[in-house]
This record gives structure tokens, sequence and C-alpha cells, in this order.
């Protein structure tokens, strides 16, 4: 598994490092950290401002890249690039594609809890337009010494066709030496007072659910190579308290299929996906859409 790193000078930067060295790790795979900075001008400028515009670039790359090396594990192949682009995220998917990279690891934004991921400029830019899985890093992800990825778990709706996404799961588990499991969340309605139906046809409802949710993973069992995956049902009134229902082991991966209503072939974060992406507790893999 080759696997490219958008790096910056900062604590998301580090949290992406220490994700994609682990995974490297678990994998037997190598890194390409990359720094993007803006392109320079196509024509000669004299003004000084901007010759130090380009100085001051220089210098902050330079650091990146010292930095980036300072912080890469000694156990993990790397090599450290610096790309030019109008955007960090336009850089990063053209790189990904030139270098024909495995997946794009991230940092999350600041705004994000500790443990929870939120959108950046250039994750989003990402997510919006890559050809590749894209990797998430938590807020606050640290990895220990010699970390290694320790289960793989998938994802999946009851409602629709998910064999695609559980398959490309079942790739990363092997590649990654990891049993795999899948996971459906049951968001129940959060209200103070049971509709005109009552709580008892309500909960039918849910417990009907929750019936198709497993024989959606049999399903799914049944196209699958190899040892039978792990089954199991998130379920809580909000998606944050259904996803918290599971167990989640340290250094797990979440795999998280793309929207069916995003392009072919690129990864698309929908309303459902969007959701567990964020409340996640672990890294989390965000894979393109099929083809159909």
């Amino acid at each position: 598994m080759r696997l490219l790193v958008g790096f910056s000078v900062d604590k998301g930067g580090r949290e992406a490092l220490h994700l994609a060295a682990t995974l490297a790790r678990s994998s037997g795979g190598s890194l390409v950290v990359a720094t993007i900075q803006p392109e320079g001008w196509d024509h000669p400028s004299p003004a000084r401002v901007d010759a130090e515009y380009v100085q001051y670039l220089e210098r902050f790359a330079a650091k990146a890249m010292a930095t980036a090396k300072a912080e890469l594990p000694g156990d993990i192949a790397a090599e450290v690039v610096i790309r030019h682009a109008n955007s960090a995220g336009t850089g990063l998917c053209r790189a990904a594609e030139e270098l024909g990279v495995d997946g794009v690891v991230l940092g999350s934004a600041r705004s994000a809890l500790l443990g929870r991921f939120h959108e950046g400029t250039t994750a989003t830019e990402i997510l919006h337009s890559a050809r590749q899985p894209v990797i998430l890093a938590p807020r606050g992800y640290v990895a220990a010494p010699q970390a290694r990825v320790t289960r793989v778990t998938c994802a999946v709706a009851a409602q629709s066709d998910c064999s695609a996404v559980a398959s490309r799961a079942r790739e990363f588990a092997s590649a990654l030496g990891v049993p795999l499991r899948l996971a459906t969340f049951i968001v129940r309605d959060k209200q103070m007072y049971p509709t005109g139906a009552g709580y008892d046809v309500e909960n039918l409802v849910s417990n009907q659910f929750r019936s198709a949710a497993l024989q959606a993973h049999e399903r799914m069992f049944a196209a699958l190579p190899g040892e039978r995956p792990q089954s199991v049902l998130g379920d809580g009134p909000t998606w944050k308290a259904a996803i918290d229902s599971l167990e989640w082991m340290p250094d797990e991966l979440l795999v998280i299929g793309s929207s069916h209503l995003g392009p072919v072939l690129q990864v698309f974060l929908g309303s459902n996906s969007g959701k567990i992406a964020r409340f996640a507790p672990v890294p989390r893999m965000i894979v393109p859409r099929p083809h159909d």
C-alpha cells in the first residue's frame, strides 16, 4: 500500500502523518509526504515584494519538509516532496493521480472535538474530487510506537446494496492482516412524546429495521471470500449515540462508501456517510463509488 500524505506544519498534518505511518507499517507499504505550495508567477516580476514573497514560500516549504522528516518513524519508507498548485486540494489530487497511490491521508480541521473529524477546506475539496480512497485522521490522533491497524469495520446500509464497499473493506482487511466486521447504524427518532401510532409501533419498525440489517449482512457474507466477518448493529437516538454504542478498538479503521449520488469512481460524502465520518471515534477511509 502506497499512500500520499497531505502534510502541513500544524497538528492536523502531524496527525495525518502518524495515521499514514500506522497504515504503511501494517501493510508493509510506503509513504509520499507532500507539501503543497502556491503556484508562482509565469513571468518575471521586478517588484521587491514579489521576490520576498517567493523567498518566504521557499523557507516555509523547507521548514515543512524538515518537520515531516523529523516526525517520520525510522521504520517507514517515505519520500518528502513539494508540489505547486493553486490550492492544496488540487495539488494533492493531481499528485495522487500522477504517483498512482492507493489512498490520500488527511488530518482534521481544528474545529472538531477531540477524537472526531471535521472537514477543512482542503478535505472538502478532496472529498468531492478524489479518485482514490481518502483516509481521515480524527483530531488528536496519536499512534503508539510500532502501532498497527487492529481491525477494519465497514459501515453498510440495510436499505441498499453495499456489497461493493464490503468487498473493498475485505481487500483492505486482508492487506492489513486484520479481521473484518460489518456495522449498520440504526438511528431512532428522538422525541419527547410518541406519534399517534405510539411507541410500540415505532419500536416495531425499529426492530424490523434491525432484522432487515442482519439479513443484508447475511447476503454480503455469502459474497465475501475468506473468514466470516463479525456483524454488529449500532443503535441510538442520534448518529453519535448509535456510533458510540459500539465497541471500538485502538487503531481500528472504519471504511465508509461514497454516496450513490456522487460521480462514479470518485469520493463523495452523502448525508448519512458524512455523519458517520464526522462522529466516528477512529480513523475512517472513504472509498470511491464503483461502477454500478
